[in-house]
């Protein structure tokens, strides 16, 4: 990236990471005025477009929760799952579209979201490009205000972003793996705490997404209305998918793949850790991130691996392994049977001390109320063994530490249920 594009690109696009300053108000949003049928090159006809929603289904979840949540079961190639999505969340997609990015063109032109985009676009990879075309013709949006929404997060993971404001706030996230002697029943879990920004309002939309494309791993995706990106996921294969931002070195840059959809790759193509770091690995990245993944499937010292990346390199941590966060030199111990990073290492540290030998899915759901920060959005609990989630989700209040997620109740997700499987192993069968 020459000197003067990287000065334009500072002055000009970061503003869209500006999101922790956002108020609320009424900004207009581009809209569509076209029929799918003047947009799609798939859906030609009514019954065209009646073949591919009976492909998929819509299930409302209630419970003890803020608010109901929806789960998308969708089936077929990248467009059609995209249009299904689109098209049975249509009025929620809107919404919460409309909403965030209506937030976002306070502080950022059109032609500046485009750009930022457009920086990620050549390495996306096409699957997703063509959900992303499929939701916006299923909810009759316009495609380039669903790219925008999906540049998001990496736009605010950047290094640059920082200079548009002094007032934006730095976040972090937390993971924790554990199996073997840390866990109750030597069984793996993987908690997943996100920490980012309540303000922008998406844990209004929950949604449970699970894909079932007609190539490749079936995979869950935790996510709102309207984003097909994963920050937190698990495939059939039994592994289990989480992240966290890590500092703003030099180097970092938006010409590579977004990781929400690096995710979305690896979960697809990925049937084991090796296929997973070799996927990482080959990727053209972005900016500096913590990646935490599990596979119930391997042996005890190999069920998961912590990555730290950047643009140039891939460091890999095992089990029992110290991290030094180089940041601040504050050092995670190494823990035999865990791997681990965080927002606050010693809290974390201390309460797998306290629980281990006995962790479980329930001392999991306990930990973010040490761990998490004041942006706790979402937390989620894997147990990729048995393909079952617990996952929970910031109530509409915005600030205060009630409304964290992790002063939520838990909703239960058997993934293996919703696919069907009649047993879960190396060979599933449907």
């Amino acid at each position: 990236m020459i000197p003067v594009r990287k000065s334009y690109i500072t002055r000009a696009l970061w503003a869209l990471a500006g999101v922790s300053l956002l108020l609320a108000g009424c900004v207009r949003v581009p809209q569509n005025s076209l029929s799918v049928y003047q947009r799609s090159m798939v859906v030609e006809t009514r019954n065209t477009e009646t073949a591919i929603l009976e492909k998929a289904r819509l299930e409302v979840l209630e419970g003890p929760w803020s608010r109901p949540v929806k789960v998308l079961h969708l089936r077929g190639t990248p467009y059609e799952m995209g249009f299904q999505h689109g098209k049975l969340l249509a009025e929620d997609i809107r919404t919460c579209v409309n909403h965030v990015i209506g937030q976002v063109r306070r502080f950022a032109s059109e032609d500046a979201m485009d750009e930022a985009y457009d920086l990620m676009a050549h390495y996306i990879p096409l699957e997703e490009k063509e959900e992303m075309r499929g939701l916006a013709h299923g909810a009759g949006v316009p495609l380039r205000v669903i790219h925008w929404f999906h540049a998001i997060p990496e736009v605010s993971e950047y290094r640059y972003k920082k200079r548009f404001s002094w007032r934006y706030k730095q976040t972090s996230c937390s993971n924790l793996i554990a199996f073997g002697k840390a866990t109750a029943d030597g069984r793996p879990y993987q908690l997943r705490v996100l920490d980012w920004n309540r303000e922008l309002g998406v844990q209004r939309w929950p949604v449970i997404l699970v894909h079932a494309p007609d190539r490749g791993n079936a995979s869950v995706t935790l996510s709102y209305a309207g984003f097909i990106g994963c920050v937190s996921g698990m495939n059939d294969q039994r592994m289990a998918f989480g992240e966290m931002g890590y500092g703003n070195p030099e180097g970092e840059t938006l010409e590579g793949i977004p990781f929400v959809f690096l995710f979305r790759k690896m979960m697809r193509e990925a049937s084991t850790l090796s296929q997973a770091t070799d996927i990482l690995k080959a990727a053209t990245r972005t900016c500096s991130y913590v990646f935490a993944i599990s596979d119930a499937k391997a042996r005890d010292r190999d069920k998961a691996l912590l990555f730290v990346v950047d643009r140039e390199r891939v460091r890999i941590f095992g089990e029992n392994a110290e991290l030094v966060d180089e940041r601040d030199g504050e050092r995670f111990p190494a823990v035999e049977h865990v791997v681990y990073a965080g927002a606050r290492p010693m809290v974390l540290h201390r309460e797998i001390v306290r629980h281990y030998g006995k962790i479980s899915p329930a001392v999991l759901m306990e930990i973010p109320k040490s761990v998490s920060l004041s942006g706790n959005m979402q937390n989620v609990v894997f147990a990729p063994g048995t393909l079952s989630i617990w996952v929970s989700n910031a109530s509409n209040a915005t600030r205060d530490e009630a409304g964290k997620a992790s002063n939520q109740p838990y909703l239960h997700f058997s993934f293996r249920k919703a696919l069907g499987l009649k047993a879960v192993g190396r060979q599933v069968s449907y």
